[in-house]
């Protein structure tokens, strides 16, 4: 199991609009190969907003990209993102569950 990361920017106000439409967006794709997904919204920064997905593999993310559902989706977040996101591919060292 790998986790997708991603750190963006939303415009502060628009930030649990944002989290409605992309978790409801996610949702729906039903993406094969993924399973969790969470968002994290900084108490500090408003704009703040980090998605974490959970993948069977790097393969099974990259997959879905440039297919016509992963470009809808590009599509629709870029109207609330402020910044280009930054996200990569992460294993879970865990220390205490």
């Amino acid at each position: 199991m790998i986790h997708e990361i991603v750190i963006q920017q939303v415009a502060p106000e628009k930030r649990d609009e944002y989290i409605k439409v992309f978790g409801e967006f996610l949702t729906k794709a039903n993406y094969a190969g993924s399973h969790g997904i969470k968002f994290f919204t900084s108490i500090e920064d408003p704009s703040r907003v980090i998605l974490a997905i959970e993948w069977d593999s790097v393969e099974a993310h990259t997959r879905h990209r440039g297919t016509p559902t992963h470009n809808a989706m590009r599509e629709m977040t870029a109207k609330y993102q402020t910044a280009k996101s930054d996200g990569a591919h992460f294993i879970a060292q865990v220390v205490k569950s």
